[in-house]
């Protein structure tokens, strides 16, 4: 009865080695030659010729001669029982090759002598473990077509797909095969002498052990894999058998080096997992997995492509990118790597980097420069003190003056930038200035941010003037835009009670307001506190509308999502905001202005997003290529859950009507918060919509002028739709509990002068 080869699945990428001179292999052969339907390949002649080549390296034979001493070689043996034939039962295709010996030192012939024949002799007695067959599969080719190892095992349990298509070596005709399984089999058809263990569910916590260890321990582990909680467990089995572990990332050419063979006791991945809960890193979404991706890679070492792609993450594609030259660079850099390691060279550990961009001093965009216009330093205020302010007729001790100005100084800002500068004169007068320094930026469109700043600032100083029994008199000087002197302060007389002024039960809140931006559920507010809110916002020329629509909602999230983007694509704008954003608690703590990271309330991976922004490379690219949609999702969740968008507008866009808007909104916020109500800013967007409608040069191009056009349109369906007011502030309320941080404060002796 003839003999039949398996077929089934489990066996399709082993290849039978036959020996004719052994009887039962000789039917088995003999069989398939019968069976028209196995291909039958018998190129022995021409390995003979390669044999016959490599004895004679002295000399170039002619054909003809080469010719006659291979028939030489076949008159002195049996051609059809010399060597080996070899079975692929995937192909169906039966091959004559050379023996074991011969095949090797043929196969490896023009290794010689950048891997010597000893150094080839050493790593075949080598075993390698390679995790993941995406970048793992370009590893595997190149470590095999350099026979760089006697003995591997593979790890995998996906299929191929088409979207692999871009960097595996594959065709469409295997679509749907176990990647595993091809690799297996490109091994096999390269070299069947190669002995192959592959492991198709992938690596668990079960088989990590056996994969490692059975049938003698591997010499190097090879980290290819997506899953998070396997790299870790990979590494902590590495550690405790002490095996050596290789990772390529395929950006940057970055090759990640630990080793646990010599080094026990060294930290996963260099340290940069400290504090990391390993059980976390289980079954995470992609998205999920940006942040701690970025603290293994490191955020400063990703390109900017690589750092444009996992801001899309969930947005517009799936997963990070990998390019088949960035994977077959990998397979050529953990090939190299790995058989200096093997033969005992000194490799140690560390991250390595073949950047072709750098090493062509290829720019991937410029870097931005904003010019900043020279605006006078703090000293020259002292020559602009308004003339027409009578003396003080209640003389402040030093302490009374700091603690009005620290209560002052708690007032809200754009970025944090607290854009002030308070003068006491020798009258006894105290003056608020506008430290054009601090407010330059693309939101203080002609000092109205810095303006509404400035009117809550007063407002805090009258609410505790109040609170202390010092009756004060605020004179505004400011009539045009971008004047330096916004008002001046005299201190009128002083009571030994508190004064009854207007909303004075608003002074034991003023240092409890604070921005929290914590995204908790939705909180629908009841009539009592809607009244509390709209009450205190009396104010002449001053009006507040509001909506807690959830159709508004969404709308309004569209509309602030895409301003967001915009703002990042413009110079002026994403300096700003980079400068603003403090991204560490030390920087926080040193400069006690701008935007804490912490207080924005991000998690892990919304955080990760956000240090991505750091490089402008990355909006720079957006900007270029009309991309960047994954940036309108960043306030997708303040504008949806909140219990209400709130906007403050007045008559006239005018400095006097927008420290009176910056007024109401103190007292609103501290209300809201004295409440127990949450409060976050969401008003960047309307200082860029005055600007594009009242300036020629705004820095935009024609397209994103036309796209913040159409989303002021959107706008106006929700707020301010009879378009007879001017918009100046909008921010969300909601019940989020404490914030995690408050911002800091500037010292007061860097926003009081004493003159």
């Amino acid at each position: 009865m003839p003999f039949k080869f398996p077929i089934d699945q489990n066996d399709q990428y082993v290849p039978v080695i036959l020996n004719p001179s052994i009887d039962s292999d000789y039917l088995r052969i003999k069989d398939h030659f019968e069976n028209d339907s196995i291909s039958i390949l018998d190129p022995i002649d021409s390995q003979v010729a390669d044999l016959i080549k490599s004895e004679n390296p002295d000399r170039t034979l002619p054909s003809e001669e080469l010719q006659a001493r291979i028939e030489l070689f076949f008159k002195e043996r049996d051609r059809n029982t010399f060597g080996n034939w070899v079975y692929f039962p995937w192909k169906k295709t039966l091959v004559h090759i050379l023996s074991e010996p011969e095949f090797v030192k043929i196969r490896t012939l023009r290794n010689n002598f950048k891997i010597t024949p000893s150094e080839q002799a050493a790593l075949s007695s080598k075993k390698v473990g390679i995790v993941g067959l995406s970048v793992g599969q370009s590893i595997a080719l190149a470590m095999t077509l350099e026979r760089g190892y006697g003995e591997i095992r593979l790890a995998d349990f996906d299929t191929l797909e088409l979207s692999n298509l871009n960097r595996l070596k594959a065709g469409v005709t295997s679509l749907g095969v176990e990647k595993v399984i091809l690799a297996a089999r490109e091994i096999a058809e390269i070299d069947p002498y190669l002995k192959v263990k592959v492991y198709r569910e992938g690596i668990t916590p079960e088989n990590v052990e056996d994969f490692m260890l059975d049938g003698g321990k591997l010499d190097l582990l090879i980290d290819e894999c997506d899953s998070l909680d396997i790299k870790v467990l990979l590494r902590e089995k590495a550690k405790k058998n002490r095996i050596a572990v290789m990772m390529d990332t395929s950006d940057r050419g970055m090759l990640d080096i630990e080793r646990f063979d010599i080094e026990p006791e060294r930290e996963l991945f260099h340290g940069l997992l400290k504090g990391v809960n390993i059980e976390s890193l289980k079954n995470l979404s992609n998205t999920e997995k940006v942040s701690i991706v970025l603290k293994i890679t490191g955020l400063e070492t990703l390109s900017p492509r690589m750092k444009v792609s996992l801001l899309e993450i969930g947005q517009t594609i799936t997963s990070w990118p990998q390019l088949a030259s960035g994977v077959f660079l990998g397979g050529a850099s953990v090939a190299h790597a790995s058989r200096k390691f093997l033969l005992g060279e000194e490799v140690k550990s560390g991250r390595f980097y073949v950047d072709f961009d750098q090493l062509f001093h290829l720019k991937e965009a410029e870097e931005i420069g904003v010019d900043s216009p020279n605006f006078p330093s703090i000293g020259e205020f002292s020559f602009k003190l308004p003339t027409d302010i009578l003396q003080s007729a209640y003389q402040l001790s030093r302490s009374e003056l700091e603690e009005l100005i620290e209560i002052a100084n708690w007032a809200p800002s754009g970025g944090n930038i607290q854009p002030w500068i308070w003068v006491f004169d020798k009258k006894g007068v105290l003056h608020l200035f506008h430290d054009k320094v601090r407010s330059h930026s693309l939101l203080d469109y002609k000092g109205s941010g810095s303006l509404i700043a400035f009117g809550a600032a007063l407002e805090n100083l009258r609410l505790h003037a109040g609170k202390l029994g010092i009756d004060i008199e605020i004179k505004i000087h400011i009539h045009e835009f971008e004047e330096d002197c916004v008002a001046s302060i005299r201190f009128v007389s002083k009571q030994p009670q508190a004064l009854p002024i207007r909303f004075s039960d608003l002074a034991e809140g003023i240092t409890l307001r604070c921005t929290n931006r914590k995204n908790k559920k939705r909180y629908f507010l009841s009539e009592k506190e809607k009244k509390d809110l709209l009450e205190i916002a009396d104010e002449d020329g001053v009006f507040v509308e509001w909506t807690e629509e959830e159709e508004d909602l969404s709308k309004l999230a569209k509309v602030v999502g895409g301003m967001d983007r915009l703002r990042f694509f413009h110079d002026q704008g994403l300096v700003d905001f980079i400068n603003e954003v403090r991204w560490t608690e030390a920087e926080a703590i040193e400069k006690k202005d701008g935007i804490d990271v912490a207080t924005l309330e991000l998690s892990g991976t919304e955080k990760a997003a956000m240090g991505l922004l750091k490089d402008p490379r990355t909006v720079k690219f957006f900007r270029k290529y009309l991309m960047g949609y994954g940036l309108t999702k960043i306030s997708k969740d303040t504008i949806t859950t909140a219990s209400g968008i709130f906007l403050i507008k007045v008559d006239e866009y005018t400095p006097q009507n927008i420290l009176k808007a910056g007024m109401v909104l103190q007292r609103i916020w501290i209300k809201a918060n004295m409440i127990g109500l949450s409060v976050q800013p969401v008003s960047a967007m309307l200082f860029i919509f005055q600007r594009l409608l009242n300036e020629k040069n705004v820095g935009f191009t024609k397209i994103e002028q036309n796209e913040i056009l159409d989303l002021k349109k959107s706008f106006n369906t929700i707020f301010n739709k009879e378009g007879d007011k001017q918009e100046i502030f909008m921010f969300r309320v909601n019940k989020a509990g404490e914030p995690s941080v408050r911002s800091y404060r500037r010292d007061l002796s860097e926003t009081l002068i004493i003159i």
